[in-house]
C-alpha cells in the first residue's frame, strides 16, 4: 500500500458483508469452490478489497462485520428474518457463515484492522464512528447499503462498492442523486424511512406509500407530527394514501420503524464488543491462501499491508469511541 497513507487523518470504512454476501450472488463468483467448500465469498470480498484499498490508498481502512441484531428482533421480530427461510437461503447463510470466518482470519493474518459487537450490525459501529471521530478525520463509508445515507456530514462520504458512485450530505438534495429523493436532510431521510418501512428489511410500513411518497409528504407538512396535528384537527386531506398516513392507524408503526433506522436511538453497544488489530503473519496466510486456491490475493498481498503507526493512532480514537459507548451499558 502507497505510503502516502502516513500523515493523513482519513478513514475507509469497510461493509465487509456487502462484499462477500454480493459477491455470492454474481456470475463471477458464484458457485466458485475450493475442494468441497463454496469459496465465492472469499474470493468475491478479496477482489473487491483489494481494488478499494487500492483507490484508497491514503485512507486507513477498518472492516465492519455485522451480527444477528436480536435487540432489532425484539422491536420486530420478522425483522431480516424473511431473508433466511427457505432450505436453499439456509444453506447460503450457513455456507457464508463460515466463508466470513476464513476471511476474518485472513484479514487479521494481514493486520488489517476489523471491527465486531455481537447483537450489533455493522451500520451501528459505522454510525458510532461517524459521530463521535473528530470532524478532522476524513472518512468514507465503502457499501452499497443506502441506510448509511444517515452518516452522511460534511466529513464523511458513502461510496458505492458496486459502482464507485460517491454520495455527499449535499447530494442526498439532488432528485436525481439518490433513490427515494430529494431529501432536505439526514433526518428527513430516516423520517421518510421510518414512514415508509423497508421491504429489504422485513419493516412493513404505511400501507400503499414509498420511500419518494414519504418524502414528500414530510417535506410539503415539515413533520410526521405536524401532518397527524392537521388530520386530529380535521384540516381537509386530499387522497387516500395521504389520509392513511395522518390517521392514528400507522403511528405507532411510525415510531417502532424509527427505533429500527435511527441509529441514534440504538441501544449502547456491548462491552463485549471486538477490535482486531494484529501484527501481520504473511507465512499463515500465504499458508491459508494456498489451502482455499486464493492465487490472486497471494500475489498481492502486499498492498493490503498498513504503515502500523499511523493505524495504531485511528484505532485508538476508534477503541475510545467504542468503549465510552459502551460504558453506560
Amino acid at each position: 500500500m502507497a505510503t502516502s497513507i502516513a500523515g493523513s487523518k482519513a478513514l475507509l470504512l469497510i461493509d465487509i458483508n456487502i462484499l462477500g454476501i454480493g459477491s455470492m450472488h454474481e456470475s463471477e463468483y458464484k458457485g466458485r469452490f475450493h475442494g468441497a467448500r463454496e469459496t465465492g465469498a472469499i474470493h468475491g470480498a478479496f477482489t473487491k478489497l483489494s481494488r478499494l484499498l487500492r483507490s484508497h490508498s491514503e485512507k486507513v481502512p477498518v472492516v465492519l462485520w455485522d451480527d444477528r441484531c436480536r435487540w432489532r428482533e425484539e422491536i420486530l421480530p420478522r425483522y431480516k428474518r424473511h431473508r433466511w427461510d427457505t432450505p436453499e437461503q439456509q444453506a447460503f447463510l450457513k455456507s457464508y457463515l463460515f466463508q466470513a470466518e476464513v476471511i476474518r482470519g485472513l484479514l487479521s493474518n494481514l493486520g488489517i484492522p476489523q471491527v465486531f459487537c455481537p447483537n450489533f450490525e455493522a451500520d451501528d459501529i459505522a454510525g458510532l464512528i461517524c459521530r463521535n471521530l473528530d470532524a478532522d478525520w476524513h472518512i468514507t463509508l465503502a457499501t452499497t447499503d443506502t441506510d448509511w445515507y444517515q452518516a452522511l456530514r460534511k466529513n464523511v462520504v458513502w461510496q458505492s462498492t458496486r459502482t464507485g458512485e460517491v454520495i455527499t450530505e449535499a447530494d442526498i438534495g439532488k432528485v436525481d442523486w439518490v433513490s427515494g429523493g430529494p431529501f432536505v436532510s439526514t433526518d428527513h431521510f430516516i423520517q421518510a424511512k421510518a414512514l415508509a418501512g423497508d421491504s429489504s428489511d422485513g419493516i412493513p410500513g404505511v400501507m400503499g406509500v414509498g420511500l419518494k411518497t414519504a418524502a414528500k409528504i414530510i417535506k410539503e407538512h415539515g413533520t410526521i407530527e405536524a401532518l397527524w396535528a392537521k388530520h386530529d384537527a380535521r384540516e381537509p386531506l386530499k387522497g387516500v394514501v395521504l389520509q392513511r398516513a395522518a390517521g392514528p392507524e400507522y403511528r405507532d408503526t411510525y415510531y417502532r420503524n424509527l427505533k429500527l433506522v435511527d441509529w441514534r436511538l440504538a441501544p449502547s453497544l456491548g462491552k463485549d464488543f471486538r477490535l482486531y488489530f494484529e501484527l501481520p503473519d504473511s507465512d499463515a496466510f500465504k499458508l491459508k491462501c494456498a489451502n482455499w486456491g486464493l492465487d490472486d490475493a497471494l500475489l498481492s498481498w502486499k498492498e493490503y499491508l498498513l504503515p502500523r503507526e499511523h493505524a495504531s493512532a485511528a484505532l485508538k480514537d476508534i477503541r475510545t469511541i467504542l468503549e465510552t459507548a459502551s460504558s453506560s451499558n
